[in-house]
């Protein structure tokens, strides 16, 4: 297992200055008073370690930690740094090895979570990351346990080992899981938006200065929607069951096909490869599935590639001016199976297939000022965070469940008939 990659999730809310820029850190949580044995110079920032790796460490993390402040404009080059052992603070640290600072360093003040004795403590995500980058294995003094909300959809399974699950969540909660229990969706005790989702249990304050960390209630924790799902990539979940509905924005797609039936958005971009083998792949199959009305087939545009802009715009201009998702699907098909390296006038060319001249050139006209219509949607989805094509949403109003598949199943095909039945069995169900 890479922690690069995991690292990847974390620095999506927390790395280096990203986290200084943006926490909003907790403050009031203070320690006892009791006597510290050792004691550093005021001011300076203090390092706190556990282990002889970490203790070997602190002159490559502090000077990290001060190099890349001072690109942001906080110039604490000149503060000394003071070195001690764990032993020497009268309570644990969340994380080690830890930075702190003693006296009044006030550019450092808003990234302050708590206080121990005369040191400040940093937030623990901070110690992590630098941490991370210069080789050092980090030592928790919380503990915490994970429980792992499953799901009974086909495809959305956790398949890594209990073991595995440990090493990985105790980076993403800064703290020690020492047991991984898995529920079903009615005996988690809270709602959650996602199975599989990820849940923590603690008595310590999981969320204190860890932006990405909430509290749900008591002692249980989650994270953030978007950590969750940027989760679920990696531990290469293809698909998350659902209990909210889709949001009303999809429905502005062109669709198709029984408003009673199972719905499917196809968030799709001409040029996405993956969008052309899921199309060309089972593009026929969709389509008797909408004429048995078995499905409702919603595609939305989300533009990953800024030169197909034109190309949507005029699409949904002949939706708009025929009224007829046929012809609409059958020109999507056609521009699929040329590759992804296709132009306005190829789309043009096609749609002559199956419309008069003087209806196709409406449709460029109506195209010019629709555009950026197609790029607003774009980045509305962007900001519900959905940022990757193809992403496939299925949603049962009737049973009000549904499921998100953000890629393909498989490289190739992106999904089989076998597939898309047993998800839609399943919708059923």
């Amino acid at each position: 297992m890479q922690r690069k990659n995991l690292l990847l999730i974390i620095a999506s809310v927390v790395v280096l200055i990203g986290i200084l820029s943006v926490l909003y850190l907790m403050r009031g949580f203070t320690v006892s008073s009791r006597t510290i044995t050792e004691s550093c110079p005021t001011p300076s920032l203090v390092y706190v370690y556990v282990t002889e790796q970490q203790k070997n460490a602190a002159d490559a993390i502090t000077s990290a930690f001060k190099t890349v402040l001072n690109q942001y404009g906080i110039n604490i080059i000149n503060t000394p740094v003071c070195t001690l052992p764990a032993s020497s603070l009268p309570q644990k640290l969340r994380i080690y090895p830890a930075l702190l600072y003693k006296g009044e360093i006030q550019s450092l003040q808003k990234y302050t979570v708590g206080k121990i004795g005369d040191y400040n403590i940093l937030a623990p995500t901070i110690s992590a990351t630098f941490a991370y980058y210069q080789g050092v294995n980090t030592t928790y003094g919380v503990t915490a346990e994970a429980l792992i909300v499953e799901s009974d959809a086909p495809y959305a399974k956790v398949n890594l080992t209990d073991k595995d699950l440990k090493t990985l969540l105790s980076e993403v909660a800064v703290a020690n899981i020492t047991k991984v229990t898995r529920l079903k969706p009615d005996e988690a005790g809270v709602k959650v938006p996602y199975a599989p989702t990820i849940l923590f249990k603690s008595d310590y304050n999981l969320s204190q200065g860890v932006r990405y960390i909430v509290r749900l209630k008591n002692n249980i924790y989650t994270v953030t929607n978007e950590t969750q799902r940027a989760l679920a990539s990696y531990l290469g979940l293809t698909i998350l069951e659902t209990r909210v509905p889709p949001d009303p924005l999809l429905d502005k797609g062109i669709n198709f096909g029984s408003p009673s039936a199972i719905t499917l958005y196809i968030l799709e971009d001409y040029h996405c490869p993956f969008c052309a083998d899921f199309i060309t792949n089972l593009g026929g199959y969709l389509q008797s599935l909408v004429r048995e009305g078995k499905i409702r087939m919603v595609f939305v545009d989300l533009i990953i590639h800024p030169e197909v802009t034109s190309m949507h715009a005029f699409t949904r201009c002949v939706y708009n001016l025929t009224g007829d998702s046929e012809v609409y699907f059958n020109i999507t098909r056609e521009l699929y199976k040329k590759g992804i390296s296709t132009t306005i006038n190829d789309t043009k060319l096609i749609a002559l297939k199956y419309l008069p001249q003087q209806l196709v050139q409406k449709a460029l006209e109506c195209s010019s000022t629709t555009e950026n219509l197609v790029l607003q949607d774009s980045q509305q989805l962007t900001s519900l965070g959905f940022t990757g094509t193809p992403t496939l949403i299925f949603w049962n109003n009737t049973t009000q469940k549904g499921l998100i598949i953000e890629g393909c199943l498989q490289q190739h095909p992106c999904m089989t008939e076998e597939q898309l039945n047993n998800i839609l069995q399943w919708l059923g169900k």
